[in-house]
């Protein structure tokens, strides 16, 4: 029996780009009515014995267990936790639920929200990222209810979770010779001297990024990527971008209905684990699109990508391999039980 680990975050999908761009806000309501959809969905296996939650301000988790717990096989709690409404309750949270021995956790909210997990559990424990913020890319956009009954079937039997996952690539920066923090799919430098709005919605000011990850479909920083090289978290590499007035210009989707023209002076191929400094300068940092640091210009900048990132769940793999075990064993009905 397996028990598992949810952590909502009350403040994804609501920041300035519901202003500047057309992004939806995500309201709580909106989050436990999804939450409520992946337990559903969780159900039809009788593998899970609980199902442990982040508490927060709001009572998104109470909320949910009070719904809910009289219509599902496993039980649900929150965790006796002292919680102070930053990201720092998502990374305690995550210790916490380790020492629950939980067998993977969701990440419900934005990129940021997944990171905040990945500091708490390092590559303990599986995650898998349910789309509640804006930008996400490494969140999975499936139905609720889907994603339920993925982790449920992969928790099962003889099943493993293990074939499923990837470990994804972080991306480091160092200030003076000393790590100062990571982001999991772009970094990026932008003009200025404060932190201010938190994401990222202006073109003039982008000085450099550093792409982990960019396909088409994806939307903000990664979208530039996706336009001039294309990237996977399968590939061993990663893209700096240096923007200027050169010879490209691409038009990239920086959020919902937000769609901006960006100058480029020049593109680098990284490989893993190769330095970069860039020149000292007044920037402000984000980390998967979100603001959250600034340096100055006697700072000394190293950037660096490597493959030592958060064990992510692979949705299209998890299906093929749930289709693939089912079909081997039970030949034509391959989502029937056996009887």
């Amino acid at each position: 029996m397996s028990t598992i680990g949810i952590i909502i975050n009350p403040e994804s999908g609501r920041d300035i780009r519901r202003l500047v761009a057309k992004a939806t806000f995500v309201s709580n309501y909106a989050k436990i009515d999804a939450i409520k959809r992946f337990l559903y969905g969780l159900n039809i296996t009788s593998s899970i014995e609980e199902v442990v939650f982040m508490p927060d301000f709001y009572g998104i988790s109470l909320d949910i267990i009070s719904d809910i717990k009289d219509d599902v096989k496993f039980k649900l709690r929150t965790l006796d936790m002292r919680i102070e409404n930053t990201a720092d309750d998502t990374i305690n949270a995550s210790k916490y639920m380790i020492e629950n021995g939980v067998s993977a956790i969701i990440s419900a909210g934005g990129d940021g929200t997944l990171r905040a997990v990945y500091k708490g559990v390092g590559d303990k424990v599986p995650i898998l990222g349910l789309s509640l913020g804006t930008n996400n890319v490494l969140g999975a956009l499936y139905e609720p209810t889907v994603l339920g009954m993925i982790l449920g079937l992969l928790l099962e039997g003889n099943n493993s979770i293990s074939n499923v996952v990837e470990r994804i690539k972080t991306i480091k920066l160092f200030v003076n010779n000393e790590f100062k923090n990571l982001a999991l799919v772009d970094l990026t430098f932008m003009d200025g001297w404060y932190v201010g709005a938190r994401a990222i919605w202006n073109e003039y000011s982008l000085k450099y990024a550093f792409i982990s990850k960019g396909e088409l479909g994806d939307v903000g920083i990664p979208s530039i990527a996706s336009l001039i090289r294309p990237i996977t978290f399968q590939d061993d590499l990663g893209l700096m971008v240096k923007f200027g007035l050169g010879k490209i210009r691409v038009n990239a989707a920086f959020a919902p209905g937000l769609v901006k023209e960006v100058f480029i002076d020049g593109i680098n191929i990284l490989k893993l684990g190769q330095e970069v400094h860039i020149p000292s300068d007044n920037y402000v940092i984000a980390f998967d699109g979100e603001k959250e640091m600034v340096v100055n210009s006697k700072d000394e900048v190293m950037i660096r990508i490597d493959r030592d990132g958060p064990l992510l769940v692979n949705i299209s793999k998890s299906l093929n391999y749930i289709n693939s075990y089912y079909r081997e064993e039970m030949g034509e009905l391959r989502w029937a039980k056996k009887y």
